[in-house]
């Protein structure tokens, strides 16, 4: 299965997000926030990743970005909390940015899971 990075600053989430995902047989590494998740990219080239757009720090707009300059073939999943109107927003500027799939919270394990294999199949 896929090694795949969770980048979160809500540890709840990361947790969930990482047991659904090592549930169907993934690999799943986490970080704390934007710089965290970075760092680990470069050292550990996932397949997939999932990064949170509102963080403290380094936001998840500023990590896509990031990441498509570093590698411009990895998928990347948005998820973003928050009210309808902004979750929208932040989810359309992040698929601008590069993001192959777009999550909002609160998400579903089936919802989580087909997102993840869309990103993954070529």
């Amino acid at each position: 299965m896929a090694r795949v990075l969770v980048i979160d600053d809500d540890e709840e989430h990361r947790t969930l997000i990482k047991a659904m995902l090592v549930s169907v047989g993934h690999h799943v590494e986490e970080a704390v926030d934007g710089a965290e998740g970075l760092k680990l990219f470069g050292k550990r080239a996932p397949h997939l990743v999932l990064t949170d757009i509102n963080m403290p720090g380094l936001d998840g707009h500023e990590v896509i970005a990031a990441l498509r300059v570093a590698n411009g073939d990895v998928p990347i999943i948005a998820i973003s909390g928050g009210s309808a109107v902004a979750k929208d927003e932040l989810l359309l500027k992040a698929a601008e940015l590069g993001a192959v799939e777009v999550i909002m919270k609160p998400f579903g394990f089936e919802q989580l899971k087909g997102a993840v294999a869309r990103a993954l199949t070529p």
